[in-house]
């Protein structure tokens, strides 16, 4: 079970336990669950360093429902005016917008990005480093004008299998290299064969 998991069930039941402690609050047991939720969702945002399924988490978690509720009842102790509730909701509208004006900035200009483009990048880069070894190794190769030429004769889908049998490809320690580093030195050395 995640960390996210935990602070929902830890939140729900925060709720719960504030409604049976302090009574209903001004949303039901339903606004209860949810700011509880919220409140152990936030603080393990605040607090990320308390991570896993483990106690730190847990109290973590339900101090953050536990804090989020009482603001929440603190603040709707008084019955609102229309003129503040109206202050309110603009105020949660303009923060709602906000987060998501700085979501957008952020990904498409500040360079965030999800952690499947990140390791998506990564795994590029590896590949690109290791066809950068491996058209290195090729022309370590004391042989390496005539094994062009070769190559140059070889057909271009071909030319993958060539660099595999050769082995340059093959990193040291490994008996066998990935066919994706075997198409990219392939595609490398082709810039070297029209020379």
């Amino acid at each position: 079970m995640s960390i996210f998991w935990v602070s929902i069930l830890v939140g729900i039941v925060a709720g719960y336990l504030a409604k049976r402690v302090r009574g209903e609050g001004p949303y039901g047991l339903p606004g209860d669950l949810v700011v509880g939720a919220l409140g152990a969702l936030l603080a393990g945002w605040i607090f990320p360093g308390v991570a896993g399924l483990n106690v730190g988490s847990i109290v973590v978690a339900s101090v953050g429902a536990v804090v989020l509720l009482w603001g929440l009842r603190v603040l709707t102790r008084n019955p609102m005016t229309p003129e503040t509730a109206g202050k309110l909701k603009f105020g949660v509208w303009a923060l709602i917008g906000g987060a998501i004006s700085a979501t957008i900035v952020g990904f498409a200009w500040g360079g965030w990005a999800t952690a499947g483009t990140t390791r998506q990048r990564a795994e590029d880069a590896v590949l690109a480093t290791r066809a950068a070894i491996c058209v290195a190794q090729f022309m370590k190769d004391p042989s390496h004008q005539a094994r062009l030429k070769e190559l140059a004769d070889t057909s271009s889908w071909e030319r993958a299998t060539y660099i595999e049998k050769g082995g340059w490809d093959r990193m040291p320690g490994e008996e066998r290299a990935s066919y994706t580093v075997s198409r990219a030195c392939a595609d490398g050395l082709e810039v070297l064969v029209k020379k």
